[in-house]
């Protein structure tokens, strides 16, 4: 992609192609912004019209590339029956706040988080066919990357206005900002919606105000604001009830401010190729349950219910299909099972 050409991650919200977005939306104009030239004007004024550069005579900017072309209509009906189903959800889906709380209930318990075929799903990208092969239609999970992907195509069709951000870790040491989250706006009030961080995420879509929770039996979350040198600073924070957790933990934080695509791309490039990248080392899957989550780290089980923890090694490769088919409906081949295979 040629420099400057940066494609657009924002959603379009309702506004359409030929109308500006509201004051304070994420995404700018699709053309270019026209910076002001006092020495260039000054030259207009006196040169014969043929010749001035002023933007009325300068040829047009080409508009900046979409995400992707905007679907037909028969397509975009067929994706969101086809991922309702998925998530056990009835369409028609509407861009309001109790369809965003369901779209996110269905989807955090019926879409794992997971990443047994990480590597070879970088390899075919995040393209909208081989994300909807393997989530909808042989029914396996993904990284937040992977399910953003997903769930940004099916904004953009139902009409939702949102805005993507990447989160980091909170731990003493910088961490890369490698979560994908989404901010939702419903006119003045917007909602932190992340469904990729797994069975220890938010239950629920969060308003961004400073102290809000969203409250569930089993995990609470809220929301934290910092802000320094005109930069708003969000801190994501849990206490798991399902554990007797006391406390709260801080587990990401990120700045609120819109992403383009190349910081996307270079997220998911370092979470699926560093060496220092956790999901690189370990093997994970992950879903919560109505009094806790399951959760698998490299062959080990972890089942978290009503303040009780227990856990269980796998044998061998064969039984650590059978788990993940029982707690996760994951069919895994043998060769993604392991690490470094």
């Amino acid at each position: 992609m040629p420099a400057g050409h940066l494609r657009d991650v924002r959603g379009r919200g309702p506004h359409g192609p030929d109308r500006p977005p509201r004051r304070g939306a994420d995404r700018p104009g699709e053309g270019r912004v026209q910076l002001h030239d006092p020495v260039r004007e000054q030259v207009d004024r006196h040169a014969p019209r043929a010749q001035r550069l002023t933007p009325a005579t300068a040829p047009r900017p080409r508009p900046r590339p979409r995400l992707r072309p905007r679907p037909e209509r028969k397509h975009v009906n067929q994706l969101i029956a086809e991922y309702a189903r998925r998530i056990g959800l009835d369409a028609p889906l509407e861009p309001t706040a109790e369809c965003l709380r369901r779209l996110h209930e269905a989807h955090l318990y019926n879409v794992p988080f997971e990443n047994f075929s990480m590597h070879g799903n970088a390899e075919r990208g995040l393209g909208e066919e081989a994300l909807h092969e393997a989530i909808v239609e042989r029914g396996r999970g993904g990284i937040c990357f992977e399910t953003g992907r997903m769930m940004q195509w099916l904004f953009e069709a139902c009409g939702f206005d949102y805005g993507i951000r990447l989160a980091s870790g909170t731990d003493p040491h910088r961490t890369p900002a490698t979560h994908q989250v989404f901010v939702v706006s419903f006119g003045e009030e917007r909602w932190l919606f992340d469904i990729g961080y797994g069975a220890r995420g938010p239950r629920g879509p969060i308003l961004l105000a400073d102290g809000a929770r969203a409250d569930h039996p089993a995990l609470s979350a809220r929301v934290r604001l910092e802000s320094a040198a005109g930069t708003r600073l969000w801190t994501v924070s849990i206490k798991e009830h399902a554990t007797n957790s006391a406390h709260w933990q801080d587990i990401y934080r990120f700045v609120d401010a819109p992403v383009d695509a190349i910081d996307l791309e270079m997220a998911h490039f370092y979470t699926t190729a560093s060496p220092h990248s956790l999901l690189n080392r370990h093997k994970v899957a992950s879903i919560p349950t109505p009094t806790g989550r399951v959760s698998v780290r490299d062959g080990n089980l972890t089942i978290v219910d009503d303040g009780k923890s227990s856990t269980l090694s796998a044998a061998d490769d064969e039984e650590l299909q059978e788990l993940l088919e029982r707690h996760f409906k994951l069919t895994i081949p043998v060769q993604d099972l392991g690490i470094g295979r």
